[in-house]
């Protein structure tokens, strides 16, 4: 084994930089070949809200570690602050909305190494 190629350090990030804010990806199958989860760390900007989307290959859980977010799941919403965790099943729509005055900064876990996304608007991200 070869412990350095199961490390991400930050030169070796992916980073994906939205007008809502950014993803910055810490382990899937492209980082450290595992097929089992893909992390991320997601951070929202106040007043910003991602596209709604549904992942069809896997449920997701966001751990919120900074911040207020409201989160959609399909018609209903709910109010999550640090330390709060939702889970979302495969093929739910959903949208996070920073609702705070401070970036909302989450851990995104999904249970695959290859994590999908659609989105509803085709025009979206």
């Amino acid at each position: 084994m070869n412990i350095d190629a199961l490390v991400t350090t930050d030169g070796n990030q992916d980073r994906q930089v939205f007008d809502w804010g950014e993803i910055v990806w810490l382990d899937s199958q492209d980082h450290t070949g595992t097929d089992a989860l893909t992390v991320g760390k997601v951070t929202i900007r106040p007043d910003k809200r991602n596209a709604e989307h549904y992942h069809p290959n896997c449920d997701e859980s966001l751990y919120l570690l900074s911040g207020e977010l409201e989160h959609t799941i399909g018609e209903e919403a709910t109010t999550l602050t640090a330390g709060d965790l939702i889970h979302i099943l495969e093929g739910d729509r959903h949208q996070a909305t920073n609702t705070g005055s401070e970036d909302a900064v989450a851990i995104i876990v999904y249970d695959t190494g290859t994590r999908d996304i659609e989105f509803v608007d085709a025009d979206s991200e």
